[in-house]
């Protein structure tokens, strides 16, 4: 083996590092670059298994969206229909589990939900709380008790061990999701499907070790009423739905802990629970154009 002069090595170790920073230097400007709603069409990745795993999307996304606080990607093959949504922001997490992401497609291209199919997952099964404010309540407080894991006040946790506490229990929470809400489909007049369903739609989702959630969902496109062999351009709207209270006003929320302080929204539940009563309980959304590819 040849052997380097100490002038060759230093050479050859300046050309790696210049290398490397390059390299991190261009993966940087790539993040720097995301949408904040995907502007291009996708081929899907070949050989998908819709599983909750981020297995195929190599953790590369094609838009991140500052309202929701999600990576996102749509994408479509010869039959199906993706997405994939990932969630870092363990609050984040948090307003996902409390009332799902809703899909809604417009074949129309009409930025019109109500005129939409629309599918919603996951859908967490609670106990029914009853009306009024106390069931009101009894909903916050056990999404208090699910988001800081029980663990009292919350004030002996370091903002880690909360987090960990609450992926913990999300985990936790998603185990037990067997259902997807959907309306407006073609081939099918229910309203809520098993996620084992026969119709070919797919929706799984996970929390990793990272404390991430990661969605992914399959729809087939003859259940869109779309096609590959006559594409047009669709309208979408991806919204997380956060907590839905049934028998309470705005009015009302400052009994939660919204005003403590002196802050609107502010922390709701007990002190050091880290949780924000307005994020948790108002929807955000946004609109994007797609034409199959």
């Amino acid at each position: 083996m040849t052997k380097l002069s100490p002038n060759m090595k230093s050479i050859f170790l300046k050309i790696t590092v210049n290398t490397l920073l390059i390299a991190g230097f261009c993966m940087s400007v790539q993040a720097q670059k995301l949408k904040d709603v995907q502007e291009v069409s996708m081929t899907a990745p070949a050989n998908i298994k819709v599983d909750g795993r981020n297995t195929e999307w190599n953790d590369t996304f094609q838009a991140e969206n500052k309202r929701t606080s999600i990576f996102y990607t749509i994408s479509n093959d010869d039959k199906n229909l993706y997405l994939v949504i990932k969630s870092t922001d363990v609050a984040n997490n948090t307003k996902i589990l409390a009332g799902g992401i809703t899909l809604a497609i417009n074949t129309e291209g009409k930025k019109r939900e109500k005129e939409s199919i629309t599918l919603t997952y996951p859908l967490i099964n609670r106990p029914a709380q009853g009306g009024g404010q106390g069931g009101g309540r009894r909903q916050m407080g056990a999404v208090a008790g699910f988001a800081i894991g029980r663990g009292g006040s919350g004030s002996s946790q370091t903002p880690e061990q909360r987090d960990s506490m609450m992926a913990v229990m999300q985990k936790r929470q998603l185990t037990q999701v067997k259902e997807i809400k959907i309306n407006g489909f073609k081939k099918t007049t229910d309203t809520l499907i098993s996620i084992y369903n026969d119709l070919g739609i797919k929706a799984y989702s996970s929390i990793g070790n990272d404390k991430a959630f990661f969605y992914e969902l399959a729809i087939p496109l003859e259940e869109l009423g779309i096609s590959k062999d006559a594409p047009k351009e669709f309208a979408y709207n991806i919204k997380v739905n956060g907590l839905q209270l049934q028998g309470l006003d705005g009015g009302g929320r400052g009994g939660f802990g919204g005003n403590r302080g002196g802050g609107g929204g502010g922390n709701f539940g007990p002190r050091g629970s880290g949780i924000d009563f307005q994020a948790l309980t108002s929807p955000t959304d946004f609109w994007g154009k797609y034409t199959l590819k």
